[in-house]
């Protein structure tokens, strides 16, 4: 199977702007997690290995920027918020999954990724 390589005359390449809106590790893996259904700020924290609140929340805000992910308060009193996907987003998961079988099969986990979680 091959890929479809080809940019337009001004440059345009499908494959750079995916990579420049997904970005970040951070950001493929809060989409993965948020695959399972909407989350509070505390919830995707204790979830994911590694992640601290100050890039959680700026990868949240650079996610929802790019359309790909919905904030909505849930609670005023006290306060609450919930973080989903949006139907751009969602269109990732076979994509994810894909991904996370190849890793599988194929990547070691690194010294980084046994180290214990850093400080918040």
């Amino acid at each position: 199977m091959m890929l479809e390589k080809r940019s337009s005359p001004e440059g345009y390449c499908p494959m750079t702007e995916a990579a420049k809106l997904l970005g970040s590790v951070w950001s493929i893996v809060i989409i993965s997690y948020l695959l399972d259904g909407p989350k509070g700020f505390n919830e995707l924290l204790k979830s994911i290995p590694r992640l601290n609140a100050k890039t959680l929340s700026r990868t949240l805000k650079n996610l929802q920027k790019h359309g790909l992910v919905r904030r909505e308060v849930v609670n005023i009193q006290p306060f609450a918020v919930s973080y989903s996907l949006t139907p751009m987003a969602m269109e990732l998961a076979p994509l994810l999954e894909g991904l996370r079988k190849w890793s599988i099969k194929w990547v070691k986990p690194s010294q980084e990724a046994t180290a214990p979680k850093q400080d918040r």
